[in-house]
């Protein structure tokens, strides 16, 4: 008799307090066979602290072809696979989606256990209401960057990203110049004791000693004024965009003429051009 396949369960975990861990996960955790871990290091005495002992298996960016691979294998074979990451869901700005697609085109069964995401408690923290977009963590590319950034400067929705604490300023900055003076809430230490939820305006807001992966919601932009080009310029230029990239974001931006961004560039560097 040929063995049915197991069923690949997406299981969500806390992103930053342990009691938010539900019931149903708790119990996909101890119905699995083998558990799939972005780290099995941090996972591990997650795990013991539950009483769930169950075979580990690493499936984390570095490989997540290779893994999911591995682990439609397992399923297969008729094992019952939960996929868990450090925190939050999996496949949310995380390890997790190169999985559920080749689970799905093997046929194999792909459920969730559902918990929660630093996404969507800031957005419920931050008073945000309508449409959103999620752009996880921007490319670290300028040019990338600030393609992915400028394609959504002209709409109502709100922009969700995440940033590390290293990078926290330098963003702002950037979002400032491409996006100009809309109002901003950056959120960190989600369901913790000293969880924050600060709110501004890009261009204004400063944090002098960020700590811990923040979650920055950008309102929306619609009917909002274009920002003083030469202060948008030299932020963009200082969060390391190029001056040609720069002026043409700025001229766009601002509706003025790019010979007239030139010159502004021009006096920012001291005219020694």
């Amino acid at each position: 008799m040929e063995k049915s396949s197991g069923t690949l369960t997406l299981v969500g975990t806390p992103i930053g307090n342990a009691a938010d861990l539900t019931p149903r996960a708790l119990k996909a955790l101890e119905n699995a066979d083998v558990i799939a871990c972005e780290d099995t290091r941090r996972s591990l005495p997650f795990l013991l602290g539950r009483g769930v002992k169950k075979p580990l298996v690493s499936y984390h960016k570095h490989n997540e072809k290779s893994g999911a691979e591995y682990l439609v294998r397992l399923l297969e074979e008729g094992k019952n696979v939960a996929l868990v990451t450090d925190a939050g869901m999996p496949g949310i700005s995380d390890p997790g989606a190169v999985v559920v697609r080749l689970a799905r085109q093997a046929g194999i069964t792909v459920t969730c256990a559902p918990g929660p995401t630093a996404l969507t408690t800031a957005l419920a923290l931050s008073g945000t209401e309508g449409p959103f977009v999620f752009l996880g963590f921007l490319p670290e590319k300028t040019k990338d960057k600030a393609a992915l950034v400028g394609a959504f400067k002209n709409t109502p929705a709100a922009l969700v990203l995440y940033v590390s604490p290293h990078d926290l300023q330098k963003q702002l900055d950037f979002l400032y110049g491409v996006l100009g003076a809309r109002g901003v809430v950056l959120t960190r230490e989600l369901t913790k004791m000293f969880e924050q939820v600060e709110e501004g305006v890009l261009g204004e807001i400063r944090v002098e000693e960020p700590r811990g992966e923040y979650v920055v919601i950008v309102r929306g932009g619609e009917g909002e004024e274009a920002p003083d080009p030469e202060d948008m310029l030299k932020r963009l230029l200082e969060s390391g965009e190029d001056r040609k990239s720069a002026i043409k974001q700025v001229a766009a931006r601002c509706r003025l003429p790019r010979d007239e961004v030139y010159k502004m560039a021009l006096k920012l560097r001291g005219g020694d051009e």
